[in-house]
């Protein structure tokens, strides 16, 4: 038995800490072989991203090599400068020359450079914020020199070059890498004119084969992948679509190491099984399991031995009673329970130590109650206390004193509190004080007084004479509380009165404050002052991507700069959200307080540095210069407010001064919108319906309901009159709604006297993306049971449609299911138009008006239309003409293939009671 409970307690133990110790190795040991396989797979993903550096670097010297080429060639032909301007494809841009000899559609520089291989070139000349291409070797679609087109306003170099900046990248050109330097072009003033371009496709097979020969472990593999996710390259062990599904994959199966690569925006990849790994570490493992086996059967036997040797010999017993005894001194049992040990033993010291603190326990058990009396006084209490005794030394503190003056108990006895930092602003207080007090008896008030670490708080000091029975003098009593927070406090309360709370600006209270004792002064002294009111013109939509915190960083900043940006005898406040105010004073001529604003606007345009994000933003201002524009102060901001307005209207970026016209304007503009809330309840709105034709046979096919205003005292109004005023409120929302009901009721009508045509509503952008839209039209479609859905079109402009392609075209697919027709209006309008053409679920395809205009004697115009027909047809939409202003104009849609045309040559809209008594005298007409 006592080998059984030898082994159980001393033998086992060990065993259980060798085999954890073994398994923990055996852990450790396959943590590290599968970090290395780790290690291994991101040096190669490492490697892959090198191999295609190296690629990129080696084009990159043809590149700078070129472009040196093209401007040395062109800068021998004379020195860049704009002479006057030119017509390119119906367009006026300035007139770029080298010397004396203009550039456009000069073709001569540009292929010269890029003669020999894969190369091309461009010069460009600035036109406004856009470059427009003169002369290049790109070809478009049909093979053509791209002569007259813009480079991309959102591609990589455009930020550079309006800069005067180089830029050098990757860029992908029809599915292919190619290499590209963009350069500035200056005159002799060192103004941007233009810009060079030379571009080298990158020879992309020996990447292929490098990476088609890359493996790691058995089955894993290399890849490379473009910006779209798609395969660039991928090693011939693995099928391309097996390695885009390990890619794409969302479980734990396989180890994806990735590796971005900044220069081509592509990602470099290693990818291999888990379970490979695995079986490689354990493999590496089974040695070092064998080892460890035999080393912990020997250190077992070991440490059998140097237990009994080391361990229970010199305890002086069973370790059991070592345990209960230490057991039982650990609960407070220090008696004498018979218990046994040799002495110079463990055991036989352990009971010598239990005796004593027996003795000891008896003896502060005794002296307990004498001192628990005097210490519940001190430390029950929040104030500091402090007894002295008749000659003003202090003979005891509480805990409390500590913690206030940072004294401790042993360095405050004995002392004056004077030398404590009590008071230490009133010279000898305490020594007049307490010779005071001895008559007149308690004292209390605030005083200063300073902590032990230097510091200096404000606390509130009551002291008091003690005497005894007899009358005699002996103590002082000193209680005192640190109310420094509670000061501080009161004093940030009477701060945020008047400072706002993020910026630490001041706000309108003071500003308005402020701006009446500096409109007095300039009264007085007959300078002038100027009134400024700020506002951001892109924090918007920051604070909306990035958050309100990154947003609060911003406008912290803002203010930092904004207060460097001014003068000392300057003011800027923060009225709220993104808007300031600046007051400039003691001004004796514009040119100062226009310096002060340039260098405002120059401040705000620089980026601004957040959470490893640069932002840019700027500002518009608007200004009113007293006694100029002598008013009154709200007045004053007010009148900067309106020319701000005028400043943001404009573009923004710039600061504008008050005009009264201006602000007359502004005043008719927000007349305006008031009209309109009242135009719907006083009848003032009307439909009119303009016909839509099928343009092979002459048949009125639908009808465009088209609103008007008919204003008490505007007259008729058309709707670019005054729907732009509320395009983004929640009044667009009800007009429209009304339309589409006129609609529906018109609808019923002229279907009951036989009419067989649909009608056709513009939707607004904001009206669309109302939340519950379809269940709206649902309930509005439901009042009008004899009227077919589907005899209801909804026309959505370009723009609205591709800002919000994910969600108007779910919006469109659930108002589908009611039965009603879609279709795109002012198309070919924006730049994504046949991008996005496709994804949209629509019916129909309105091409934009603009085009229709030109076609006959633009032949750019013409490719437009023809080129939107084509891909409409593909896509099996109708195509719907607007604008059509003759029979010519029909004649040469019906020769594309357009379905349908509407125009002034056809019809102009009319009143609902009109268009029964047209349709009737219409007669159908064919264009051959």
């Amino acid at each position: 038995m006592k080998k059984l409970a030898f082994f159980q307690r001393f033998l086992l133990p060990l065993l259980l800490v060798g085999l954890f110790a073994v398994l923990s190795t055996t852990v450790y040991m396959f943590t590290l072989n599968m970090r290395e396989i780790e290690a291994d797979a991101h040096q190669e993903t490492n490697e892959l991203a090198h191999l295609l550096t190296m690629a990129k670097s080696l084009v990159e010297e043809r590149v700078h090599s070129s472009m040196e080429l093209l401007k040395k060639n062109s800068e021998a032909l004379g020195t860049p400068h704009i002479r006057g301007t030119v017509v390119l494809n119906g367009e006026t841009i300035p007139n770029l020359t080298f010397a004396e000899e203009a550039q456009i559609r000069q073709s001569s520089l540009v292929d010269g450079v890029t003669s020999i291989g894969n190369g091309t070139a461009t010069l460009f000349v600035k036109h406004h914020d856009a470059f427009i291409r003169i002369a290049t070797n790109v070809k478009i679609k049909n093979s053509a020199r791209a002569v007259g087109t813009q480079l991309d306003p959102t591609g990589k170099a455009i930020p550079f070059l309006r800069k005067g900046k180089a830029f050098y990248g990757v860029v992908d050109i029809l599915g292919e890498p190619y290499i590209s330097g963009y350069e500035p072009m200056f005159d002799q003033s060192g103004i941007v004119i233009g810009a060079w371009y030379v571009g080298y496709k990158v020879d992309v097979k020996a990447l292929d084969q490098a990476i088609k020969q890359w493996s790691f472990l058995d089955t894993g593999f290399a890849a490379i992948r473009d910006y779209n996710h798609q395969l660039r390259f991928v090693s011939e062990r693995t099928q391309p679509l097996a390695a885009q599904s390990i890619l794409n994959q969302t479980d734990d199966r396989w180890v994806i190491i990735k590796k971005r690569i900044p220069d081509w925006n592509f990602d470099a990849y290693i990818a291999y099984p888990k379970h490979e790994a695995y079986l490689q570490s354990i493999g590496n493992l089974y040695p070092i399991l064998v080892l460890g086996s035999v080393f912990g059967c020997v250190l077992l036997l070991l440490a059998s031995h140097a237990i009994k040797r080391f361990v229970l010999k010199p305890l002086g017993g069973d370790p059991e009673t070592a345990y209960n005894l230490v057991h039982r001194i650990e609960q407070g049992d220090f008696n004498d329970d018979g218990t046994h040990a040799p002495p110079d033993t463990l055991i036989g010291n352990m009971l010598t130590m239990r005796q004593r603190i027996h003795d000891m326990v008896t003896e502060l058990t005794e002296n307990a109650d004498r001192l628990r009396v005097s210490s519940s006084v001190f430390e029950h209490a929040h104030d500091g206390i402090f007894i002295t005794d008749s000659t003003a030394r202090i003979i005891e503190v509480n805990p409390a004193f500590t913690v206030i003056t940072g004294f401790s108990r042993e360095e405050a006895l004995g002392k004056n509190p004077e030398t404590l930092g009590f008071a230490y602003q009133i010279e000898a207080f305490f020594s007049q004080f307490f010779e005071s007090t001895k008559q007149q008896g308690e004292w209390q008030g605030e005083v200063w007084n300073r902590h032990q670490n230097g510091e200096t708080y404000i606390a509130w000091l009551d002291v008091f004479p003690v005497h005894a029975k007899t009358g005699e003098f002996q103590h002082y009593v000193g209680l005192f509380s640190d109310i420094t927070q509670a000061k501080e406090q009161q004093k940030s309360l009477e701060h945020l009165a008047y400072h706002d709370a993020l910026t630490k600006l001041p706000n309108r209270i003071l500003f308005s404050n402020s701006l009446q004792k500096t409109l007095a002064h300039a009264e007085r002294t007959k300078e002038v002052v100027a009134i400024c009111y700020l506002d951001l013109d892109e924090f918007k939509p920051i604070n909306d991507q990035f958050g309100h915190e990154v947003g609060d960083q911003l406008l912290v900043m803002l203010a930092e700069r904004l207060q460097s940006s001014l003068r000392k005898q300057d003011t800027v406040a923060r009225l709220g959200g993104d808007e300031f105010a600046l007051l400039l004073s003691g001004l004796h001529s514009t040119t100062e307080y226009t310096e002060t604003l340039d260098r405002i606007l120059a401040a705000i345009e620089a980026p601004f540095y957040i959470a490893n994000h640069a932002f840019s933003i700027s500002a518009s201002i608007g200004y009113t210069v007293y006694p100029g524009d002598k008013n009154p102060p709200d007045t004053l901001l007010r009148h900067a407010d309106h020319a701000m307005y005028h400043a943001k209207t404009h573009g923004g970026k710039q600061y504008h001064l008050f005009d009264l016209q201006l602000a007359q304007l502004s005043r008719d503009k927000h007349q305006l919108k008031e009209d309109i809330a009242k135009a719907l309840s006083n009848n003032q709105l009307s439909v009119y319906f303009q016909p839509q034709i099928n343009v092979r046979t002459g048949q009125v096919v639908g009808m465009e309901a088209l609103i008007r205003w008919q204003h008490p005292q505007k007259g008729l109004l058309l709707p670019n009159d005054f729907l732009p005023l509320i395009e983004n409120t929640h009044q667009i929302i009800d007009i429209s709604e009304w339309v589409i009901e006129n609609a529906l009721d018109q609808l019923k009508k002229w279907h009951l006297a036989g009419f067989d045509f649909y009608v056709a509503v513009n939707i607004a952008a904001h009206h669309l993306l109302d939340k519950g839209f379809e269940t709206k039209l649902a309930a509005m479609l439901s009042k009008f049971p004899n009227v077919p859905p589907h005899y209801l079109n909804l026309e959505i402009t370009e723009s609205a449609a591709i800002g919000e392609i994910n969600n108007v075209t779910h919006i469109i697919q659930q108002c589908k299911k009611l039965g009603v027709t879609f279709a795109i209006d002012d198309f070919g309008a924006g730049y994504s138009s046949l991008t996005y053409l496709r994804r949209l679920p629509v019916d129909s395809i309105k091409i934009d008006r603009s085009f229709i205009n030109g076609m006959l004697v633009d032949s750019e115009d013409l490719a437009v239309v023809s080129s939107i027909i084509t891909l409409c047809k593909e896509f099996k939409r109708t195509v719907i003409a607007e604008g059509v202003e003759s029979a010519d104009h029909a004649q040469k849609l019906m020769q594309l293939g357009c379905d349908l045309v509407q125009g002034h040559s056809i019809a102009k809209p009319m009143p609902a009671n009109k268009v029964m008594q047209w349709a009737k005298a219409h007669a159908p007409f064919k264009f051959s």
